[in-house]
């Protein structure tokens, strides 16, 4: 998760993240992958829940409150401030997006 706090997710990137996460349970618990185990019952077998969204969350709006304390390029460029040309097909702003919503998502 190096850099997650500058991750803008899709909803299929969360899928993934959870899809990995429950891979990484069911290995520490050493169930293999033919073995038909809910996902819940491993979370009960490890006493855990799912929290790797949780925390990337977190790590955003940590990453996010640094940055806006500083006065420096970065901040001027995520709060808009700063223009320059973009491709039509870029996303304008996604990552500012989810931060203000709250959602991490961008579909």
């Amino acid at each position: 998760m190096y850099g997650a706090e500058t991750w803008t997710l899709r909803a299929a990137d969360q899928k993934y993240l959870e899809s990995f996460e429950m891979w990484c349970w069911k290995g520490k618990e050493k169930i293999s992958w033919t073995d038909h185990v809910r996902n819940e019952e491993v979370l009960l077998r490890v006493n855990e829940q799912r929290n790797i969204l949780h925390e990337i969350s977190k790590r955003k709006a940590n990453w996010i409150g640094h940055i806006l304390r500083r006065n420096c390029l970065l901040k001027q460029v995520i709060e808009g401030e700063i223009k320059g040309e973009m491709d039509e097909e870029e996303d304008v702003g996604s990552y500012w997006m989810t931060l203000r919503t709250g959602e991490d998502t961008v579909i």
